[in-house]
């Protein structure tokens, strides 16, 4: 057994925002396993009902770091300013809720040091059926399974997929960044 109980970053800075949309005073709580060797589960959100019972959403939390790619040669070649990049994998039936976290430096040309707040997240919220969903129709354009997928987005107006998607249809996922989807986690959890 190991002395130390650490957190992934992505699951830290998760577990901060999540208590910003779900507060104490509104009867959530914001729980993370104590081993890792959890499987299929990094974060549960607790809502505690005035029948004494409770609750409980389980998050599995996949990360990735943002790439910015260099210009492009022809001016007509599209590029958006960040893309994330996922392992494909098999969604844990252990999780309610999947959060794509795609962690970026707005301002990548600043040689000044900042604070750990001065980072983004783009943070994509999908339910379980979702997830598989998106796991499953993750393909290359010669219809084989692709072993990877992600999304690019100049700023979170606009978050599209640009890899796993076999047709390059570069469907809009932007509706589902966290706070947007907020709504969708009260609900499963209750009045």
């Amino acid at each position: 057994m190991e002395p130390v109980f650490t957190l992934q970053w992505p699951e830290y800075l998760l577990s901060q925002e999540l208590q910003k949309l779900f507060p104490k005073s509104k009867h959530y709580s914001v729980l993370v396993p104590a081993s890792r060797q959890e499987k299929g589960v990094d974060i549960a959100l607790v809502r505690k009902r005035p029948d004494s019972k409770s609750s409980v959403a389980l998050l599995q939390v996949k990360a990735s770091r943002t790439y910015s790619p260099e210009a492009p040669k022809r001016e007509s070649t599209r590029r958006f300013r960040f893309y994330t990049w996922f392992n494909r994998f098999d969604p844990s039936p252990d999780a309610n809720y999947f959060l794509l976290f795609g962690m970026y430096a707005p301002d990548a040309a600043r040689t000044k040091p900042v604070i750990a707040a001065w980072y983004k997240h783009c943070t994509l919220l999908f339910t379980l059926a979702e997830m598989q969903h998106l796991m499953s129709s993750c393909l290359t354009v010669g219809g084989t399974p692709d072993r990877m997928f992600g999304f690019g987005f100049d700023t979170e107006a606009r978050i599209v997929q640009t890899r796993g998607d076999q047709n390059r249809l570069q469907v809009d996922y932007t509706d589902h960044l966290l706070h947007k989807r907020a709504g969708l986690l009260r609900r499963y959890l209750g009045p």
